[in-house]
């Protein structure tokens, strides 16, 4: 019986161990993440989702957590595949994990497989409507397969959520932009910059839609915003001296209705 109650101890024993190495495991590869240190947060997670399986805990909450974690280290270091086993691994355990079906969708929608993302992105948005990530990943997977008037309503949805949703506005002002809609545009594009004050590609889009509009002094000001963060750019500079051209052209009319 001692025999027997010793070795009872030593199994708990080990066990807690195993349970303690797996949150500092977690953690420090978590750290990692944070500091760029993909591939040494890899192996983290990796040891952490060993020492799960060792112990037999294949259909355990924290294994799907390591796989979880385990995915979005090769995610980072853009190994695709061996990502997109780890988010399925941890949706088979837990098939309401909205993180993993986020990230997933989203790798989805990188490696081209929008249908595929709209199931995940659908899945998170039943289980967590407010989740507003996966209502922008739901648009550009619709954007991409050409359905631009879904995926405004999903940009439009993931910026109720969150004002500051960059990429949406962004996105938003496109599609407004190529369907038409040049004022919704300008709006867009000029909360984007607000968001990101130095981007010369947002004042270059702004300045087309300003274009759209026959606004060409305003126009001309976003082409000349684009130049000043980006000297270089052509198409920037070509629509500078189109939008000055025709911003003269209308004062010399006017000047011409009033003579």
């Amino acid at each position: 019986m001692k025999t027997k109650s010793r070795s009872a101890q030593s199994v708990l024993r080990i066990n807690q161990q195993n349970a303690h190495s797996v949150v500092v495991l977690t953690e420090t590869g978590n750290r990692l993440m944070g500091q760029g240190e993909f591939k040494q947060a890899q192996e983290c997670f990796q040891s952490a989702l060993d020492l799960l399986l060792a112990g037999n805990n294949t259909q355990d909450k924290r294994t799907a957590i390591a796989h979880y974690n385990l995915a979005r280290a090769h995610a980072a270091l853009e190994n695709a595949e061996p990502a997109v086993t780890h988010y399925e691994a941890a949706i088979l355990i837990r098939p309401r994990f909205p993180e993993a079906l986020n990230n997933l969708g989203m790798l989805r929608n990188d490696l081209g497989q929008f249908e595929q993302a709209i199931e995940h992105f659908k899945i998170v948005i039943g289980v967590e409507p407010l989740f507003a990530s996966a209502h922008y990943g739901l648009g550009v997977a619709y954007q991409n397969l050409g359905d631009n008037t879904t995926a405004a309503i999903c940009y439009q949805k993931a910026i109720t959520l969150k004002p500051d949703f960059f990429a949406s506005w962004v996105n938003l002002g496109l599609i407004c932009y190529r369907i038409g809609s040049p004022e919704v545009a300008v709006h867009c594009y000029n909360e984007a910059i607000g968001l990101s004050p130095g981007n010369a590609e947002l004042y270059f889009q702004l300045g087309l839609a300003y274009m759209a509009l026959t606004r060409f002094a305003d126009a001309a000001r976003a082409f000349t915003k684009a130049l000043e963060f980006e000297p270089w750019y052509k198409e920037a500079k070509d629509a500078l001296e189109e939008a000055m051209f025709y911003a003269i052209s209308s004062q010399s009319g006017e000047a011409k209705q009033i003579a």
